[in-house]
C-alpha cells in the first residue's frame, strides 16, 4: 500500500510539477531575452517622435482616402501632437463625468494604423485613427474621396464594443479645455 501511494505521488509530481517548472523556466529565459537596454528604449522613443513630427500624408491618402484639411493642419502643430496624458472635456459638461482621455497622438503614417482597430467593422466607413486613450481605444476621423475642410470625431472602443461620435468636428474637439488633474 505504501508503495502504491508513493507511486501515485511520483506520477502526480511528474504530471503537475514538471510542466509547471518547465513553463516557469521558459518564461524566465524569454523574459531575460526581451529586456531592452536604456539605449534601445531611447532609440525607439526617438524614432516614434520622428515619425510623429514628419507626417506621411501622401502615403496615408494613397492607401485610405483623402484626409480632412483640419487633421492635416493638426499635424503641423508640433506642440499639440507631442502632447501626452491629458483629459479633455466638452465645454459646459461636468469634467468628473464627461471627460475623455488622450494618452498620445499617433503618427500620420500607415505604420501607426497597423496597431489600431478595424474601423470598417465598427462603422462601415474608412477612417484614420489620430489618437489613443492608451487602453486600446482610438479617436478617429473619416476619410473620403473628396477633401473635406473638417470632419466629425469618433471614439472606437473595444470594451464595450462600439463607436461613438464625440464631436461634430475636429476643430471643436481640439478646442475643448484640458483637464490636468489625474487620469481617467
Amino acid at each position: 500500500m505504501k508503495d502504491a501511494i508513493l507511486t501515485l505521488l511520483w506520477i502526480l509530481a511528474l504530471l503537475l510539477l514538471l510542466p509547471v517548472c518547465i513553463l516557469l523556466l521558459r518564461d524566465r529565459i524569454l523574459r531575460s531575452s526581451r529586456k531592452r537596454s536604456v539605449e534601445e528604449i531611447q532609440a525607439q522613443s526617438q524614432a516614434y517622435r520622428e515619425r510623429l513630427l514628419h507626417p506621411q500624408q501622401a502615403e496615408v491618402e494613397a492607401e485610405l482616402g483623402l484626409l480632412p484639411e483640419r487633421l492635416i493642419r493638426m499635424y503641423s502643430d508640433r506642440e499639440l501632437i507631442s502632447s501626452e496624458n491629458f483629459a479633455i472635456c466638452p465645454p459646459g459638461k461636468d469634467p468628473k463625468k464627461f471627460r475623455d482621455w488622450i494618452d498620445n497622438f499617433l503618427p500620420l503614417d500607415l505604420e501607426s494604423q497597423k496597431y489600431t482597430c478595424d474601423l470598417e467593422l465598427l462603422s462601415k466607413a474608412k477612417g484614420f485613427c489620430f489618437a489613443t486613450d492608451g487602453c486600446g481605444n482610438f479617436y478617429w476621423v473619416p476619410v473620403s474621396d473628396r477633401r473635406q475642410p473638417d470632419s466629425p470625431v469618433f471614439f472606437a472602443c473595444h470594451d464595450p464594443w462600439g463607436n461613438t461620435k464625440v464631436a461634430e468636428n475636429l476643430e471643436e474637439f481640439l478646442s475643448w479645455p484640458r483637464i490636468t488633474s489625474g487620469k481617467k
